[in-house]
């Protein structure tokens, strides 16, 4: 089984995601593999920008987070058959309805917790994580989504945590133990500590 990582720049428009797609695809008749992605580029910075002014009780966070919407939106589109695209779309709402959610509240209470830093940052992972995975699907059945919290333990330092090796490698070990998956697109960046909570690992 082998590791690709795929940063921003990777996934920073449709022509590069269609190359990793193609890389993906290549790579999968010879081995099993785990498909890492990083958030489309310049999308962390969006997110960071928008929770920052936010905070400050700045309302055109508003702003940047229909340009987010918009890009991943797009991406989406541009890749999965409009017969297909519903479902879909809904599931990138749901997202962003959360994100918008937790930017109301920085707005609302006038601050920006590492914890609540660390879980607006991870946004950027899941959406393009997830699009990546969908647009895989298209081309490779024998592919799946698989989100990284679920396997990544870490300590509660939020903004730069530790990763406990020790419950993530066991974690890891059973879960692909049983996935019979040629190819599993996973998130990058993110993680969480062993109570659930959103962490990054910086």
């Amino acid at each position: 089984m082998k590791v690709l990582k795929f940063g921003g720049t990777s996934v920073a428009n449709a022509q590069n995601i269609k190359l990793v797609l193609d890389i993906v695809i290549n790579k999968a008749q010879e081995e099993k593999l785990i498909v890492v992605i990083s958030a489309f580029s310049k999308v962390t910075d969006l997110l960071q920008l928008a929770s920052q002014k936010a905070a400050v009780g700045d309302e055109s966070f508003k702003d940047i987070l229909v340009e987010i919407e918009k890009k991943h939106l797009d991406a989406l589109k541009e890749f999965i058959p409009v017969s297909e695209q519903s479902s879909l779309l809904s599931h990138i709402k749901r997202i962003i309805n959360h994100l918008e959610t937790l930017l109301d509240g920085c707005f609302l209470l006038g601050e920006l917790s590492a914890r609540t830093s660390d879980t607006i940052l991870s946004f950027g992972e899941l959406l393009s994580s997830y699009i990546v995975a969908e647009a895989l699907k298209q081309n490779l059945k024998n592919s799946d989504y698989k989100d990284s919290r679920e396997l990544i333990k870490t300590d509660n330092h939020f903004g730069k945590a530790t990763v406990n090796f020790e419950v993530s490698n066991q974690l890891i070990a059973d879960f692909f133990a049983s996935n019979e998956n040629q190819v599993v697109v996973m998130p990058g960046f993110i993680a969480a500590s062993l109570d659930g909570i959103n962490t990054t690992l910086g």
